[in-house]
């Protein structure tokens, strides 16, 4: 399916990790970074036994999150976020003082959080304010522990927002399209005139496919991966946005 007219476009969305946000550090880095400071120096463990084990707390937590959240915005706990450590360390082979360790690691990971927030991609306020002034409705939908709100309006963006939808809860979060019509609605805008702005095929494009919205995905492969998307419109950069959409 090619590339819609997208003269015709009267709303975007975003996502924002890795979108609109960039994280200032390497996951997987700090997981073996914390791993040896609650296990030991000598743990030694490969990154594709912590991806395994990442994995394995993944489904667990979101096994839970079925269980206990009704609604789309439930805003993960310590208690759940405890409960994905000790799965990731004894998947990884830790027994001995587990609760103490997982306490140990999720102290690390909210410290780290504290001191190292998502940053803004740089010039990603420029892009929204023009698309804004433009007459461009906005939103954003992301896979999210918990609201953004309070993230942007320090980075001086909320006021652009007209829809945010954010949760991490399984039949709500990316790919379904639960959010992104929840958006249309909330914008008032057809979904076929809104365009969504992600970062991951797998997730955000497929997402925007079935709720009938255009799909723009942020990559620096857009030559590797046109061939197979062209119905995707790929960027490299979010001010590529002012080209397209008027």
């Amino acid at each position: 399916m090619p590339l819609r007219n997208l003269k015709e476009i009267k709303a975007v969305i975003f996502d924002m990790g890795d979108t609109l946000y960039t994280m200032p550090y390497s996951v997987s880095d700090y997981h073996m970074k914390f791993l040896r400071e609650v296990c030991g120096e000598d743990f030694v463990v490969t990154y594709e036994e912590l991806v395994q084990a990442e994995d394995k707390a993944e489904i667990a937590l979101y096994e839970l999150l079925d269980e206990v959240a009704t609604g789309p915005n439930h805003e993960i706990n310590h208690e759940e976020w405890l409960y994905f450590d000790r799965v990731l360390l004894q998947s990884l082979g830790v027994d001995a003082d587990i609760d103490k360790k997982s306490l140990e690691y999720q102290r690390l990971w909210n410290d780290l959080l504290t001191s190292h927030p998502n940053t803004l991609r740089l010039g990603a306020k420029e892009v929204l304010e023009d698309l804004y002034h433009r007459g461009l409705k906005l939103g954003v939908a992301t896979n999210w522990t918990q609201s953004p709100d309070d993230l942007l309006s320090s980075s001086g963006i909320r006021h652009l927002f007209q829809s945010l939808q954010w949760t991490l809860i399984r039949g709500y979060a990316k790919p379904s399209p639960y959010m992104l019509i929840m958006n249309a609605h909330e914008l008032g805008v057809n979904p076929i005139r809104c365009a969504f702005v992600g970062n991951k095929i797998n997730l955000d494009v497929e997402a925007a496919r079935r709720a009938g919205m255009q799909p723009i995905l942020l990559s620096k492969l857009k030559e590797e991966l046109q061939s197979e998307n062209e119905d995707v419109l790929i960027i490299k950069d979010l001010v590529e946005l002012l080209d397209y959409l008027e």
